[in-house]
């Protein structure tokens, strides 16, 4: 009996850390503006990137603005902001 409960926690103990160490893989680090640039994802519905679903754009040039669905499928861009005009 022992060894059967030895081995069922055993067997937990290894699911638990399975499961932990998929769910914990870092996540990809966002793109940091510099003083005069704005960052765009655009999001897609697949990997072709055919179809978009969502953006979010950040940074200096413009208030931040996101709309429509975040997807593991995207693209992005840093795009320097015009002069400002007097």
């Amino acid at each position: 009996m022992k060894k059967f409960v030895r081995n069922a926690v055993l067997a937990t103990l290894l699911t638990v850390a399975g499961t932990t160490a998929v769910v914990a893989s870092p996540a990809m680090a966002l793109p940091y503006p510099n003083d005069n640039e704005s960052i765009t994802f655009v999001y897609y519905s697949d990997a072709s990137k055919t179809v978009q679903v969502g953006m979010h754009v950040y940074g200096n040039c413009l208030e931040d603005f996101q709309w429509g669905v975040r997807t593991s499928y995207s693209t992005w861009s840093r795009t320097t902001c015009p002069p400002n005009l007097p």
